[in-house]
């Protein structure tokens, strides 16, 4: 299906997109930011709309879909960091409390780099964290502004690239397996649980 008018009627029927005005880069930018931080049920961009949330992954998925639909350029990337009680503070106790006990927790993370014109600099684009998060703490960012790079979620260790060619899904799992190796259910737990607990401190 046609992602750009789909994404907009879905928004249009939710209340959170106003009927009579077309869909722009900046709008697509802030509509899928404040999707709730929480696994679909696939991450392919149909079903982020339909189910209307996301992790990383789902989002940038989907926010690419839509910025090249809207006519930039993009490139998927994706990188490996981990959570540790210095680069987020903010998480819940809880899971503080499991780094303390047994280490940082691996994660791979997805973002954009973003070229709005063809003469521009090509930019960083975050969409993770709901802008409602930043009043925990959380880097979310304000808004998409062309040519400006935005905050990552993420304090990269390494960096790809994600193949045009390649699924990226795939590329990610290969990548978490690569970096997380034993520690991958851990990891899926901590992510279950920061997603959890997302959905009980952020409005709707």
């Amino acid at each position: 299906m046609p992602l750009v008018p789909a994404f907009r009627a879905a928004a249009v029927a939710r209340g959170l997109f106003p009927d009579d005005q077309p869909m722009t880069p900046e709008a697509a930018y802030a509509l899928v930011r404040d999707m709730p931080y929480r696994r679909a049920s696939s991450r392919t961009p149909e079903t982020t709309i339909e189910e209307w949330r996301g992790t990383c992954s789902g989002k940038h998925y989907l926010l690419r879909a839509l910025l090249e639909g809207l006519g930039m350029a993009t490139m998927l990337i994706v990188c490996t960091h981990e959570f540790t009680r210095e680069n987020s503070p903010w998480l819940p106790d809880d899971i503080l409390g499991e780094i303390e006990r047994h280490g940082p927790v691996p994660d791979v993370h997805n973002f954009l780099r973003v070229q709005a014109e063809p003469e521009d600099d090509w930019t960083t684009v975050d969409a993770t964290w709901p802008l409602a998060a930043r009043d925990l703490g959380l880097p979310a960012n304000e808004a998409f502004v062309r040519g400006v790079d935005q905050r990552l979620a993420a304090d990269p260790i390494e960096v790809f690239h994600v193949p045009d060619d390649a699924d990226p899904q795939t590329f990610k799992e290969q990548l978490i397996e690569d970096h997380a190796g034993a520690q991958a259910e851990r990891r899926d737990r901590v992510i279950e649980r920061l997603t959890q607990w997302l959905g009980e401190v952020l409005p709707g």
